[in-house]
């Protein structure tokens, strides 16, 4: 068995003439996961266990030989593909996606979640175009900083009868 420590770079930095391509595919969650036993498309079973903080993502190298190269795909999803026109439409939807805390996908005009009535309902809602469709979840996920600082914030609530609430958002 293979085992995975290190990702060895992106599908697109490789020249892959005479090699065999050999998929892994996975959907979102399992994409997230670091420590994972994965199975190829010919069938062999690699071991991966990659360092805190690294992930993988579509198009990402997991091994490579003389005869093949392991790369990781999507599995296509139950998603929601949205067309907001003009930018009251595109801040309405990126506000409710963002207010449901959904991932999101973000290209030049689309976004693509992952199906959720509610969303779907709030699309409708909005006057929104969108299409249920199968789709792979891929785009720049939105709410990634750059430089890779995440962010949290804490409210605070005063009730009038003395009582307190706190809540976290991480």
């Amino acid at each position: 068995m293979i085992i995975i420590e290190k990702l060895l770079g992106k599908v697109e930095d490789f020249t892959l003439e005479n090699l065999r391509i050999d998929k892994v595919m996975l959907d979102r969650h399992d994409m997230a996961k670091s420590h994972q036993k994965l199975k190829t498309e010919s069938g062999e079973v690699i071991a991966v266990s990659l360092e805190h903080g690294d992930h993988m993502f579509c198009g990402a190298i997991l091994h490579k030989d003389d005869e093949r190269i392991v790369v990781v795909d999507l599995v296509p999803e139950d998603a929601l593909e949205i067309f907001p026109k003009g930018n009251l439409q595109w801040a309405k939807t990126a506000f409710n996606i963002g207010n449901m805390h959904h991932p999101a996908y973000l290209h030049e005009d689309h976004i693509i979640i992952p199906y959720d009535p509610i969303v779907e309902s709030l699309m409708k809602g909005i006057g929104v175009e969108y299409v249920r469709c199968q789709k792979k979840l891929t785009g720049e996920k939105a709410g990634i900083v750059v430089g890779g600082h995440g962010h949290s914030h804490s409210h605070s609530h005063d009730h009038s009868h003395g009582s307190h609430y706190h809540h976290h958002h991480d």
